[in-house]
């Protein structure tokens, strides 16, 4: 059987680190914090027990949306789609595992992915492209993209560069400076 790593988020407290209230506040408990009490429990019954509460605890929660689950392939895939975007709290939920202190994924340095469609301001002269998977980045440096290269273009590579910036490859050409708009 293929095990999965798996992490719990509970409410919008997770999302964004730790509520304080004041000096002698502690951070929230793990949804799964009980669970991992009972394994300590010596007596097959009483553990049996508090498992059961503990199992039927975090069932309630999800019910209620209290809590979700989510494996690392969708956060990867999260992190993927949301390439070129600026969400601090996604590393704050997601960038580190709770037990070992090493990144759940890899961080997503470059993504290529197959054109839907470019367009050229007449006036400006810079390119908005639009891929496939609804992303649309618009061009910020002064390079021209020529003609021929948006005709045959099918995929572009954007990777991360300098500052906080993006460079765009379209097909096999140079690079152009680009943001995302969407």
């Amino acid at each position: 059987m293929k095990l999965r790593r798996v992490v719990v988020l509970t409410g919008l407290a997770m999302a964004v680190g730790a509520v304080w209230a004041g000096p002698a506040s502690a951070a929230p408990p793990r949804p799964t914090e009980g669970i991992y009490a009972c394994a300590s429990i010596p007596e097959d019954a009483a553990r049996l027990a508090c498992f059961d509460k503990a199992v039927a605890d975090l069932q309630t929660a999800e019910a209620e949306g209290k809590v979700r689950t989510v494996d690392v392939e969708t956060i990867a895939k999260l992190e993927r789609e949301s390439f070129g975007f600026s969400l601090p709290s996604l590393s704050q939920v997601f960038g580190r595992s709770e037990d070992a202190g090493k990144p759940l994924t890899q961080e997503v340095e470059e993504v290529t992915l197959p054109i839907a469609s470019i367009s050229v301001n007449r006036v400006t002269r810079k390119a908005q492209i639009t891929l496939e998977n609804g992303q649309i980045w618009e061009q910020i440096d002064s390079e021209e993209i020529s003609r021929s290269k948006i005709r045959k273009a099918k995929e572009a590579t954007i990777q991360k560069a300098a500052f906080g910036s993006f460079l765009m490859t379209i097909g096999s050409g140079s690079g152009i400076r680009v943001r995302r708009v969407n």
